[in-house]
């Protein structure tokens, strides 16, 4: 089977990593696969893509201006159905479809929430935005639409945007080549005494990093043997810096920026903890218990609740509490945890099945079935 995976960037991002673990389960079981991508500029993951892996530039800066290119690649390519990352880039195609310009199914994995500002086309028109939110609700005409968890194809069903028989949860997959590099990782360091709590993601609004600074700060105040590590960048990336200065705990906060040897950061960490206002079905809490690594993450909407199972690998603390947030924390750092179980707890995520459960939709919608 040809598989074509059109996906903004592959810079780094959960949707990104997800994109090259199905590739690459894709492409061992034997199919073709070819990934369209807008440009490579700030790539990071290409390089972890299989060999046989075709990566397609259309040679555009930001997705407005990818209308033209698209629909020359597909009446060049001829695919016989599409596999669509994101709302936006699902909008555009199915715009094309809508002027009878190309007629390809379309399987769309949507993002987090679709009512959420399209923040990743950076200095969007508020026209063009508001163009691209209303176009959300025609995504219904697709031929399928992938939910990441039951919480995200609830709120999609609830608000009419789609067709539930064409509907399908399908979870995040988890790479086995990264948790077993992590496991051989952890076996070969020392233990350095100091207990390391890490954050992985954009240091937005979104995530609430100045949360888990508070949180962190408190148990700092107890325990000078911890560390908080930063693993991203983002807007508030100065604001945190300056409130961990204000908070005296800067010596202990470690400001990572943006990495693509997440082996290490796994390896290294004790918790991986979240805090976000709002998620999809966030990576790093997947990716941490298939190391074997315990999570605490605020129960905020949508996906947290799928993943944390309270005592076995992690706990779920009510949003917006830092000082619950503090003492999960705590009670993470101080549990005597069974790794074995934590990584049971991953077995839904597993690449293999999922990777298995695209490859049915993909059969079901094709031209060439």
């Amino acid at each position: 089977m040809k598989i074509h995976v059109f996906i903004a960037h592959m810079g780094i991002g959960g949707a990104e990593r997800v994109c090259v673990n199905l590739a690459n389960e894709w492409a061992d079981k034997g199919h073709e696969v070819h990934i369209v991508v807008l440009n490579l500029k700030n790539d990071i993951y290409t390089k972890d893509l299989r060999s046989g892996i075709t990566v397609h530039e259309l040679g555009v800066s930001r997705l407005r201006y990818s209308f033209v290119p698209m629909l020359r690649y597909v009446r060049k390519n001829k695919p016989s159905f599409m596999f669509i990352f994101g709302n936006e880039m699902a909008v555009i195609m199915n715009k094309l479809k809508s002027l009878h310009l190309v007629n390809t199914p379309l399987v769309v994995r949507v993002l987090n929430n679709v009512n959420i500002s399209l923040d990743k086309e950076d200095g969007i028109s508020p026209i063009v935005e508001e163009y691209l939110k209303k176009a959300q609700s025609n995504l219904k005409s697709v031929e399928h639409i992938v939910a990441q968890c039951e919480g995200m194809g609830k709120q999609l069903t609830d608000k009419g945007l789609v067709v539930p028989e064409r509907l399908s949860v399908i979870y995040n997959p988890v790479s086995r080549e990264l948790c077993d590099k992590v496991t051989a990782l952890r076996g070969s360091r020392p233990d350095s005494g100091i207990k390391e709590i890490v954050f992985i993601g954009r240091i937005d609004p979104q995530k609430r990093p100045l949360d888990l600074l508070e949180a962190f700060a408190k148990l700092y105040k107890n325990n000078k043997d911890i560390k908080l590590r930063l693993v991203g960048d983002g807007v508030l990336t100065d604001t945190v810096r300056s409130k961990a200065d204000e908070l005296g705990i800067v010596d202990s906060v470690i400001f990572d920026g943006i990495r693509n040897d997440m082996e290490n950061v796994y390896s290294g960490a004790d918790v991986v903890a979240l805090s976000s206002e709002y998620e999809g079905m966030p990576n790093c809490l997947i990716e941490a218990i298939g190391c074997g690594i315990p999570i605490v993450s605020y129960d905020c909407p949508i996906g947290p609740s799928e993943i944390v199972v309270d005592n076995v690998n992690g706990y779920l603390i009510p949003k917006g509490d830092v000082d619950a947030l503090a003492e999960g924390l705590q009670k993470a750092l101080d549990k005597p945890w069974d790794w074995d179980s934590i990584i049971a707890t991953c077995d839904k995520f597993d690449v293999k099945n999922i990777s298995d459960e695209y490859l049915h939709i993909f059969k079901s919608i094709s031209v060439d079935k």
